[in-house]
């Protein structure tokens, strides 16, 4: 499989699945037992504390979606738990909730090789919050590394994709109402103009494109097994 193709064909399931954890309140309630502010602070210090202990700007820099108050308002580092622990515990239980949802699946010793090797290898630059997510311990058992691993192949993409935002000089509000929204999640108003669809298009297709960039590393044959084992997994993780 062609790495344009495989980057296509890979967005969705790593998107969907990667995501799950955020949305699933066992995640909320495991936060709060590891020491992790409540609601959506839990989500913006854990997400974004894997960049380090950063101010609030930049993490409102890597969450180019979100408004800056959303983020202002739930970055809540203490002196008992900095960005970055946050960031530790969020990814912990990443690999928690991962164990959860891909349990007896046969592939994710080799999901999480072929994405370890994708990951390893892609270029940080523009992709500070990937990066972060890169740098967090990987767990010894295969589910919770293959999960993990997901989720930061998430990241990886969604960094590429702000990085062709940014560069067809898109307006967040208007791409969050482009590609539906809820608006109101991210802060934004549900009225608003949405991003011209043909600019909207260009943004995905350079994301596809960097995203391609990134599989490089994957002969074909292994492009094709990652994009057959991602959907595997995220069938497996909603059966």
């Amino acid at each position: 499989m062609d790495a344009l193709t495989a980057a296509r064909q890979i967005a969705e399931p790593v998107q969907v699945l990667g995501a799950r954890f955020m949305l699933d309140g066992a995640t909320f309630g495991r936060c709060a037992q590891l020491g992790l502010p409540a609601g959506l602070a839990s989500y913006a210090l854990g997400r974004l504390g894997v960049l380090g202990d950063v101010e609030a700007d930049t993490a409102c820099e890597a969450a180019f979606f979100f408004t800056p108050e959303v983020i202002h308002g739930n970055w809540t580092p203490t002196d008992a738990l900095s960005p970055s622990a946050a960031g530790a515990i969020y990814a912990q239980v990443c690999a928690e909730m991962g164990r959860v949802y891909l349990d007896g699946f046969a592939g994710s010793g080799r999901l999480a090789a072929l994405a370890a090797t994708v990951v390893d290898a892609a270029d940080p630059t523009a992709a500070d919050l990937f990066a972060g997510w890169r740098n967090q311990p990987r767990p010894d058992d295969d589910p919770g590394r293959a999960y993990l691993l997901v989720q930061t192949l998430r990241e990886l993409r969604g960094c590429r994709h702000i990085a062709a935002a940014r560069a067809a000089g898109a307006d967040p509000h208007g791409l969050v109402l482009a590609n539906g929204g809820p608006a109101a999640l991210f802060g934004w108003p549900d009225e608003g103009e949405p991003v011209d669809s043909a600019v909207r298009d260009a943004i995905e297709a350079a994301t596809d494109a960097a995203s391609a960039a990134d599989l490089s590393p994957l002969s074909d044959d292994e492009r094709a097994e990652l994009a057959e084992l991602a959907t595997a997994a995220h069938a497996h993780a909603t059966a």
